[in-house]
């Protein structure tokens, strides 16, 4: 009987500090395997979400090893993440379940894996046809620096921004198309060992000047320069 006191105590209380913080703002903003159409966004959040938008936070992003990202809150940083802001039906539910997926203990934030912070974020938003950035606050779970090693800091950090460059495709139908059937018959010649192809690794020069003139992240970015060659580096860098 005590046991079940106790437990419900701590439900009460988690339950409270939950509302608290939504009483502050009801803005999530995700930046990895939550984003729209991509895993865990299919799992957890498909058919909760309200609305999404695509949004920008300050910080750095780094690809962890464990497969996911992990955008850590420095003082100072002027570099942005990619990533989209969503508000849910019933937030409080949706709270409960990203605290549980991200490791987040509201009442033992120091025994957590990500933080759950509230920070400002650029949202952007079309307006009469017209894009329009609005600074909001939203949820976001950080991956604390210190629980970074330097060997993590040399290896997986994203310098663009957008853990979407380092991930895998979304999940969608797999449809037959020319490319896979070329790629099949490639695979049938003598020396296919040779064979190399990575469509979505190797943009030329004028194709990745032309896909980040079309991109709003190109607007923030601070390192052009380096997104086509860390998008060529991902096989041999992150997997």
């Amino acid at each position: 009987m005590n046991r079940r006191v106790i437990r419900d105590g701590n439900w009460r209380r988690l339950v409270a500090l939950r509302r608290a913080a939504l009483a502050q703002t009801q803005y999530f903003f995700v930046y990895g395997s939550l984003l729209k159409r991509y895993r865990n966004f299919n799992r957890f959040l498909k058919h909760k979400v309200k609305t999404v938008e695509p949004a920008y936070c300050q910080g750095y992003l780094y690809h962890l090893p464990i497969g996911f990202p992990g955008l850590v809150e420095v003082e100072g940083c002027h570099d942005l993440v990619v990533g989209e802001v969503m508000t849910f039906k019933k937030p409080e539910k949706v709270m409960r379940a990203l605290d549980r997926l991200e490791g987040f203990r509201p009442d033992d934030p120091e025994r957590s894996v990500y933080q759950r912070r509230k920070l400002p974020v650029i949202v952007e938003r079309m307006r009469q046809g017209k894009k329009e950035f609005k600074e909001i606050e939203a949820w976001v779970y950080v991956y604390p620096r210190d629980h970074l090693s330097l060997e993590h800091q040399k290896e997986f950090f994203i310098a663009c921004g957008n853990w979407k460059m380092f991930s895998d495709r979304p999940v969608a139908r797999r449809r037959k198309s020319r490319l896979r059937k070329i790629f099949r018959k490639l695979r049938r010649r003598p020396q296919r060992e040779r064979i190399h192809i990575e469509p979505a690794l190797c943009m030329s020069r004028q194709e990745h000047a032309e896909w980040m003139a079309n991109t709003a992240c190109s607007r923030f970015c601070r390192h052009p320069e380096l997104c086509r060659s860390h998008r060529r580096k991902l096989r041999e860098n992150l997997l």
